[in-house]
């Protein structure tokens, strides 16, 4: 017994880890209560009863919450290094417990050592400082605790998680009914228990059993707010044809496309004048309804707005809006007859009368140069050209193409198959055939109010060269294809891949239109004279 108080004059190891647990579970506890844990599961030591109260308080004022702000976050981060930091006193303290026991095993008395054998629990109430078997419990309580630390982010992560994807989730809800059933969608077979929310005033598209058809159910302030048009159901088949064939590059140039639109307007029109008779809904709603109707359409063939439309056709399209507006006719069917006269007459006079007017125009200034060069394809140049070499047996036509096999073939066919000869080059060999041209004749997507000119990609480069070499460049263009916009796009809807550029007005000579023969800058002259300027 002399040695004892040696050794208590000298902190043992044991009562150094004791501290140091002691010191770590008050850093679990401040995290616990920061993070809304319950202690009520852990079991305290019986000397602290001051802490133990004090734990209690935090766990009624901060109860746990689903909702993740900066603080949870922070929490979670605090957590994590201390729950680092707890393994690693784990480990510590078991080196320690394992060292403190070997050491305290020759200082106990035989006799001790007995009494401790027969009577291990003999007086469970009495707490020994440096006995292993409490330095096992405290850390087993840590061990809890940490776990329940481990358990609390884990809750705080699904908690974030669903918060995030519960919008997602709530979308799709499944359901029993016949009438809510979703058949086909893009020729996608969708389960038949299955249906989406919409949001407010959006098309809905209902599917019956038979998988007959679908059928759509539009209403007109829904319409109006389309954002999406990429169902079909309302799409009417006229219109999905007309996109399918320029995304397989079936459509050459923007006069075909203004012909395909207007044709495949005239069956829509006759489709829903018919369906309009049938409800037997008033006349006088006619043009309202009507440019409701269309907007899906439009919102089909441009893609929700992603491509414009092509400059011609936007103008066709304003004139016919404005048109459809002033339909004032007693009966359905008076008006749909009276909008199909307006599309015949818009296509004789846009496409036949023009086509002829500008073959008598260009025709005499043909004549005096006799060698011909021409860019690419453009179906008014073709008829011209045409009927020129009817008129003109010593003519001498060069066909420049942008790339070999290109869209300017069709100008050799159309010669060949009438057995006129032609010469045809790439841009490699545009040098030497503006040399050898006389002059230089382009056709063109559109002409600005600045008389500058957009052409397919690669007549820019054909027009230099013309400059170059002093010819002169006749551009030829419909009255429908002058616009009041000075901005061009590299690609619009409806074109596939082919790409417009941008010709100054410097650089042409003069532009042939049904009306007459004028500048370049005097484009507005003509803007003026159809009235297209007050029509945007």
């Amino acid at each position: 017994m002399s040695g004892n108080p040696n050794i208590t004059e000298k902190k043992h190891p044991a009562d150094k880890i004791k501290e140091t647990f002691e010191k770590l579970k008050e850093e679990l506890k401040t995290l616990g209560m920061i993070l809304g844990v319950n202690n009520d599961s852990t079991t305290q030591p019986p000397a602290s009863s001051t802490h133990s109260k004090e734990s209690t308080k935090p766990d009624d004022k901060n109860p746990y919450h689903k909702d993740v702000t900066a603080d949870d976050k922070k929490a979670r981060k605090a957590a994590k290094a201390a729950e680092k930091k707890a393994r690693a006193e784990k480990s510590v303290a078991n080196k320690a417990a394992a060292a403190a026991g070997s050491t305290q095993q020759p200082q106990k008395k035989p006799e001790q050592a007995g009494k401790n054998q027969e009577k291990p629990k003999q007086e469970p109430k009495q707490v020994v400082p440096d006995s292993t078997e409490k330095l096992i419990e405290e850390n087993r309580q840590l061990t809890k605790t940490t776990e329940q630390l481990a358990a609390q982010m884990e809750s705080l992560v699904v908690v974030e998680e669903t918060k995030t994807n519960g919008d997602l989730k709530s979308a799709i809800k499944k359901t029993t009914g016949v009438e809510k059933n979703v058949r086909h969608v893009h020729n996608v077979i969708m389960p038949s228990a299955v249906t989406f929310d919409l949001p407010k005033n959006q098309v809905k598209i209902v599917a019956s059993d038979s998988d007959e058809g679908v059928a759509s159910e539009i209403e007109s302030t829904a319409i109006s707010q389309l954002d999406d048009a990429t169902c079909l159901a309302h799409i009417h088949p006229a219109f999905l044809t007309l996109l399918a064939q320029s995304e397989l590059e079936k459509i050459p140039d923007v006069e075909t496309v203004c012909i395909k639109f207007i044709k495949a307007f005239k069956e829509f029109l006759r489709d829903w004048t018919a369906e309009r008779e049938k409800n037997q809904t008033e006349a006088s709603s006619f043009g309202h309804d009507l440019d409701l109707a269309i907007r899906p359409q439009l919102a089909h063939l441009t893609q929700n707005g992603h491509w414009p439309l092509p400059f011609a056709l936007g103008n066709t399209v304003r004139l016919l809006k404005r048109t459809i507006k002033r339909v004032d006719d007693q009966t359905n069917a008076e008006c749909g007859e009276t909008l199909q006269n307006y599309l015949e007459d818009t296509l004789s006079i846009n496409f036949s009368s023009a086509y002829k007017a500008i073959s008598q125009l260009l025709v005499r200034k043909i004549r005096q140069f006799k060698k011909v060069v021409v860019f690419d394809w453009c179906p008014v140049v073709n008829h011209v050209l045409l009927d020129a070499r009817e008129q003109i047996e010593d003519m001498q036509l060069t066909v420049i193409d942008a790339n070999s096999s290109g869209r300017g073939t069709r100008h050799v066919k159309s010669f060949v198959d009438r057995g006129y000869n032609v010469k045809y080059v790439t841009m490699k060999g545009a040098s030497w055939a503006s040399r050898d041209g006389a002059v230089l004749i382009l056709g063109c997507s559109a002409i600005f109010a600045n008389g500058a000119v957009a052409a397919q990609k690669g007549a820019l480069a054909s027009v230099l060269t013309a400059n170059h070499y002093n010819i002169p460049v006749i551009v030829v263009a419909e009255h429908f294809k002058f616009i009041d916009k000075g901005q061009v796009f590299q690609r619009v809807a409806l074109l596939g891949r082919q790409n417009i550029e941008f010709i100054q007005s410097d650089l042409v000579t003069a532009v042939v239109t049904d009306l007459r023969i004028l500048g370049p800058t005097s484009a507005p002259a003509v803007l003026k004279a159809k009235a297209l300027t007050d029509m945007a």
